[in-house]
């Protein structure tokens, strides 16, 4: 069950590669795969700092705290998306429906800088995630390699789709459905 759970993890936390791969495919922003390697690197390192300063507050509560905390962290933040729409009535710009902000010298690609705010933004997204996951005490090492191996494929994926699809309904739902498993981890956390 403890694959599963990082499985199941890495892949609601990196749905947001997914819809930003969607969108910059729907944009025609092209990321290359040199480009893919450096967000998805920021990523990696980013959810690796956030699980491991989850580990150390550990050290700072009591025996049965982290736990518990650490799956309510992540039941709270899975809310978060599924109540989001109801609480927004506006659509805000976002990093999915307006990625040609990180293409900032309109030339259609990302350069490295661009890709490092890109990374960085993916990587902010996450990092609360990464401190319940350490809290709970899942395996970090697993986890990191999902994370890297599925933000590296969704982004590419999603770019290839959005050059053919329209994003709008997956775009609607991927918060919804990541915000359903990562409760549903919480709850399994609580439980086991």
């Amino acid at each position: 069950m403890l694959f599963i759970s990082a499985f199941l993890f890495a892949i609601s936390t990196n749905l947001d590669s997914l819809i930003v791969g969607l969108s910059y495919g729907f944009k025609k922003i092209s990321i290359s795969f040199h480009k893919n390697m450096i967000i998805s690197i920021i990523a990696l390192i980013g959810t690796g700092i956030s699980i491991y300063l989850g580990k150390a507050i550990i050290y700072f509560i009591p025996d049965n705290l982290p736990k518990i905390l650490g799956a309510l962290i992540l039941i709270i933040i899975g809310l978060y998306p599924i109540i989001k729409p109801l609480i927004y009535k506006v659509k805000n710009a976002n990093i999915y429906s307006n990625p040609e902000k990180y293409d900032e010298d309109k030339s259609g690609f990302l350069d490295t800088k661009e890709s490092i705010f890109l990374g960085l933004a993916l990587t902010a997204n996450n990092f609360a995630f990464g401190i319940g996951i350490g809290l709970v005490g899942m395996n970090a090492l697993i986890i990191l390699i999902l994370t890297f191996g599925f933000s590296l494929g969704f982004l590419h994926i999603g770019q290839l789709a959005g050059k053919k699809y329209s994003l709008k309904r997956l775009e609607k739902y991927a918060g919804i459905i990541s915000g359903v498993i990562i409760i549903l981890l919480g709850i399994y956390e609580i439980i086991a």
